[in-house]
This record gives C-alpha cells, sequence and structure tokens, in this order.
C-alpha cells in the first residue's frame, strides 16, 4: 500500500508531505479549519494517511464522527484493526454498530468468536464507546452475545442448578448474580459488567435475567431480523432484493431519474465514501469518464451507488463481508461490470460517457455489463457441448483453463502476470477483455476446423495416438505439438499427417528446416520457404478459407517456429538428440 500522493489538487490547505515532514505545521493549519474542512482533507487521501491525519486533528473525535460509517469500515480493513486503535476509540456507536453489524455474522449465522474478538480489541482503546453502544443497542443483540459467552445463575429455587460450571471462571458483579464465563475474554466482559453495574443497574439484572430465560433459537433469530433492519438502511438488502443485481435489465428503469444526495446521505456534512473511485483501476474508460464529470452532487451519489452495488454483490454471491480481499473484489467486479456497460453505451467515446453518467444509475450500467458476461458463458457452454470431447484430446492445459474459466457463473480471465508467477483469475472488467475472448473463441473454433479438415484428425485417431509414441513422455498430446509433426511430414514425404515419427526422420527434419548459420554456436532459424510451402498445402485443402482463417493459420505456423528454435535451434544436430528434453514434435 502506497502511501504518497502525486495529485494534491484535493488536498489545497497544505502539502500531503507535510503530514510527515512538518506534522506541526500540518496541525496549526487543521485548528484553523471547520469541522467538515478537515474531514474533506481526511477523505481525500489513502487509508494510511488518514489515520495520521485525525493524530493531528484537535476535534480528531467529531471530525472522524462525521465521516461515513462506511468509510471508516474501509479504513479499518485497509490499515488493520490493530494499527487503527486510535481510530476505533473515537468512532460513534452508530459506526461501531456497523463493523458489528458485518463482523460479527456471517449470512444468517452469529460469530460469537468474532464477536469477542472486537470486545477484546476495544478495550485496548482509551475510552472507547463500547459501553455507549452497549447502553443504546437492541436487548435481544445484548442477550445473544452474552449467552453465548456466559452461564448465570442465582441463589433461589429456580436458578440455582449451577450445572456445567466445573472450571470457568466465576465472577458476581452484586453478590446476587453468579456468571461463569464459557470465553476467554473474561476480563473484557467483567469490565463492561462493572461499568454498567456502576452506570445503570436495572439493565445489568435484566440482561442477566434475560440470559437465564430467553429461548436461544428465539434470541438469535429477533436479533438477525434487527440486523438485516440496520444493515438495509445502510443499503446492504437482503438476499432476495441482491439477487435482482444480476438480472436483465428493465427497458423502463432507464427512464428513472438518477438518485440524489438524499437518497443515501444522512449525515451531518452530506459526505460520500471516497473509497469506491479511489479503488478503481485510473486506465478505466469508466475511470476517464469519472474524471470529466467534475465536481458535485451527481459524483457524490456514483460513490453511494457502487457503494449499495458492491453490498448486493457481497451478499448476492454470499461472500463474507469481513473479509477485506473479499470485499475488495466485489468492488473491482462492480466497477468492471459497470465500465463495460459505460463503454457500451457511450461507444468508446469519452465524450459520451460523462453525459450516460448523469442520465443513468449505475445500476442500469452494471446490468448491460453483466448481460456480456452471460453471453460469454452461453458462448463457452455451448463451444464446449459441441467440441469439449474432440478438443480433450489436444488442448493445452493452460488454455482448458482459460476455457474452464468462461464457463463459470461469472466468467474471468488471466490476470496478465510475469512469465513463471502463478496464474490469478480476475472478472471482466473492459471491452478489450471481452474482444480477447471473442478471439480465443474464433482461435479455437479455427482449430477444431483445421484439426478435422485439414489434418484429417477424428476423434479415433487421436484417442488411439497411432498406437503410441515414446516422446514427449507426458503422453499428452497438444495442438502445437501435433501441428509441428504435420509441418515436418510435410517436408520429408509430402503428406499432410500428424502421425509421430521414428526418432531418425525427426533428426532428418531438423537438418532440413534450419537454415545453416555461420558460427557453431550461434541459434539457427527456420526456413521460410518450407513454411510456406507446409502453409500453402493447408492452404489447398478443402475448408472454405476465410481471410480470417489465413490470419490464424498465420499465427499457428508462427510459433510453432518460434517453438522449434527455441526446442531445437541450439542443438548440435550431428550428435544424437534427447528427445526426452524436448517439446515440440511427436516421436516413436
Amino acid at each position: 500500500m502506497t502511501e504518497e500522493i502525486t495529485d494534491l489538487s484535493q488536498t489545497p490547505y497544505f502539502p500531503v508531505e507535510w503530514i510527515k515532514s512538518h506534522p506541526r505545521k500540518v496541525e496549526e493549519i487543521l485548528s484553523g479549519l471547520s469541522i467538515e474542512e478537515q474531514a474533506k482533507c481526511v477523505l481525500s487521501l489513502p487509508p494510511v494517511l488518514q489515520t495520521k491525519l485525525l493524530v493531528l486533528c484537535e476535534d480528531a473525535v467529531e471530525v472522524t464522527q462525521s465521516i461515513p460509517a462506511e468509510e471508516i469500515y474501509n479504513l479499518v480493513k485497509e490499515v488493520g484493526k490493530e494499527d487503527s486503535l486510535l481510530v476505533l476509540s473515537i468512532v460513534s456507536a452508530d459506526q461501531l454498530q456497523y463493523m458489528f453489524d458485518l463482523e460479527w455474522w456471517q449470512g444468517d449465522k452469529f460469530q460469537p468468536e468474532r464477536a469477542m474478538e472486537w470486545l477484546e480489541l476495544l478495550d485496548q482503546c482509551d475510552d472507547p464507546q463500547t459501553l455507549e453502544w452497549f447502553m443504546s443497542e437492541d436487548f435481544d443483540q445484548k442477550v445473544m452475545l452474552l449467552q453465548s459467552s456466559i452461564k448465570v445463575f442465582k441463589h433461589d429455587e429456580m436458578t440455582d442448578s449451577y450445572e456445567g460450571v466445573e472450571g470457568l471462571e466465576h465472577y458476581s458483579p452484586d453478590g446476587v448474580y453468579d456468571i461463569f464465563f464459557k470465553v476467554k475474554e473474561a476480563k473484557v466482559l467483567q469490565k463492561l459488567f462493572h461499568l454498567l453495574a456502576e452506570r445503570d443497574l436495572p439493565i445489568l439484572h435484566s440482561l442477566l435475567e434475560a440470559v437465564i430465560w430467553y429461548p436461544l433459537t428465539i434470541t438469535v433469530e429477533k436479533s438477525y431480523q434487527w440486523r438485516l433492519s440496520r444493515t438495509a438502511e445502510k443499503g446492504i438488502p437482503d438476499f432476495e432484493e441482491a439477487i435482482g443485481v444480476y438480472s436483465s435489465l428493465n427497458p423502463e428503469s432507464l427512464k428513472q431519474e438518477v438518485p440524489t444526495l438524499d437518497s443515501f446521505s444522512d449525515g451531518r456534512f452530506r459526505f460520500s465514501p471516497q473509497y469506491p473511485l479511489a479503488q478503481a483501476n485510473p486506465s478505466l474508460f469508466f475511470s476517464q469518464c469519472v474524471q470529466n464529470l467534475g465536481t458535485g452532487e451527481r459524483l457524490d451519489t456514483i460513490r453511494w451507488e457502487l457503494v449499495c452495488l458492491a453490498n448486493k454483490v457481497l451478499v448476492a454471491d454470499k461472500c463474507d463481508p469481513s473479509h477485506q480481499e473479499i470485499r475488495q473484489k466485489a468492488m473491482r467486479k462492480v466497477l468492471g461490470y459497470v465500465n463495460i456497460g459505460l463503454e457500451l453505451g457511450a461507444s468508446g467515446d469519452p465524450q459520451k460517457g460523462p453525459g450516460l453518467l448523469h442520465q443513468l444509475w449505475i445500476q442500469s450500467l452494471f446490468q448491460v455489463g453483466f448481460e456480456q458476461l452471460k453471453q460469454i458463458r452461453s458462448q463457452a457452454s455451448l463451444f464446449l457441448k459441441q467440441n469439449g470431447a474432440y478438443i480433450e484430446n489436444f488442448i493445452s492445459s493452460g488454455d482448458k483453463e482459460k476455457l474452464g474459466a468462461l464457463v463459470l457463473s461469472f466468467p474471468q480471465v488471466a490476470e496478465k502476470r510475469e512469465e513463471g508467477a502463478p496464474v490469478l483469475w480476475r472478472d471482466l472488467e473492459s471491452l478489450d477483455d471481452i474482444r480477447v475472448v471473442n478471439k480465443f473463441f474464433e482461435r479455437w473454433t479455427f482449430y477444431v476446423r483445421l484439426s478435422k479438415q485439414s489434418l484429417g484428425l477424428d476423434e479415433k485417431t487421436l484417442q488411439s495416438k497411432w498406437g503410441g509414441f515414446a516422446f514427449p513422455e507426458t503422453g499428452k498430446l497438444e495442438l502445437l505439438t501435433l501441428v509441428t509433426t504435420a509441418f515436418a511430414r510435410h517436408t520429408l514425404f509430402k503428406t499432410l499427417s500428424c502421425e509421430p515419427l521414428p526418432a531418425s526422420a525427426a533428426k532428418s527434419f531438423l537438418d532440413i528446416v534450419f537454415l545453416s548459420g555461420i558460427f557453431r554456436d550461434e541459434g539457427r532459424i527456420c526456413d521460410e520457404d518450407k513454411l510456406s510451402s507446409f502453409e500453402q498445402a493447408l492452404l489447398d485443402t478443402p475448408m472454405a478459407w476465410t481471410e480470417l482463417d489465413r490470419e490464424l493459420l498465420r499465427e499457428l505456423l508462427m510459433q510453432c517456429v518460434a517453438n522449434l528454435e527455441e526446442q531445437f535451434g541450439q542443438l548440435d544436430l550431428s550428435k544424437a538428440v534427447h528427445w526426452q528434453f524436448t517439446q515440440g514434435l511427436l516421436i516413436a
């Protein structure tokens, strides 16, 4: 994570570098700003610098509590809980509740271990809002939390059984109720009970009575319903509503006026979370259009729409929103699908894009983008249905993975990485990605036709493997190896066949196909005339060649040549060839 910012246009009060180099100057400048201006300064920075700037704010509590809960939660997740203790110690009870609603639940299942981890973390803060939250939060949630962590008894005829408390730590806040801790975070809860007893003893007694008598299942269900109500107000819908984000676009939605800030923001200064656009790839068409949108209310509402869309995706995909990597992936997915929809709607014209952003809901653009992905998935499924059993005989492992990634519910493409690095998959995010996928389909559709009609490879022949071959030792056929072998047979025998070569014939082919070099250790290159002859032989086969077919054939032959030169160009062909260390020819 970078801590540097090169664009200082959103931080007009001081250079960002001063946060590190001249903190006292920054502190002095902040003291002369209003709460709103200080908050805007904080929001203009990446999370790591947000925390550093809050330290310098004299009004840090007010500034922090004026920032949207979504932004504060993203800050904590980006920086890490342990490095966010200052922020956690000054957030409001409502901001804290927002974090708890996302952290304490996975779907409709309460996660007591997570809840206790958070209480223990907050106990490390100076004067945290935990007690205020505990005083104000709905009764059922407090009871649910306590039922998962303590057993409660008292000396009377109905509640003095004291069963199952052997070995559990004991505590009594008032000499009436006996509390036994089922969790290791006993000191945190003891401290909380002590504060509650000092603040409002009747509330503490009501809670302890509820822990004794409330049915656990009903309490959890009520707590979950309260949680759904709160999260719905924050733009996190239930599953039935969220899954609608993947439905086909209703044309009537295009007639709806875009939302206003009143649809989202209810804070003191109507701030919008900044992190959605901060996570957008600057090279995306959408990012360029946003830059041309100008400042104003529409930009703020777009940020809110992206937050709500990402929430819908998290719920619809049944993801755990407490994992930052998953949250970032969901936002990237949203930004990608929106970008595809916008790029299509504006025909790639950055002058038209801002106009569409002013006119359309972001979810409409998302659905347009997702429609393109559904078409890709259908295309991939149909291709596999028609050709899967056939190409299984010779498709490379890499292309097989690429094809498999396109039939997923949400098609993915491989992230460009350095050679040798593990493959990472990502959601499609641009029309360029779609063009790459379409090119992939075109290429493999051509490969199927070439293999069947020009090389005469039917399934029976491929599965028999001509009685077997010695090399490659893996025993796995690949298209490049088959075509290169056909090249060798045509060069030697003027026939089009992929049947494995005797080792002596393969060596003769290498002697013929490489041009003689001036120096012995010089890498040799293939004879273009031999390649052109093979190419023409293929073009003479009755395959109804199109211009695209010719381009794809030339591309495939260039791959064969590159592989030949890499695998065999440095070999001393006057000596025996160790075929087991090479790839590219079928050797009988």
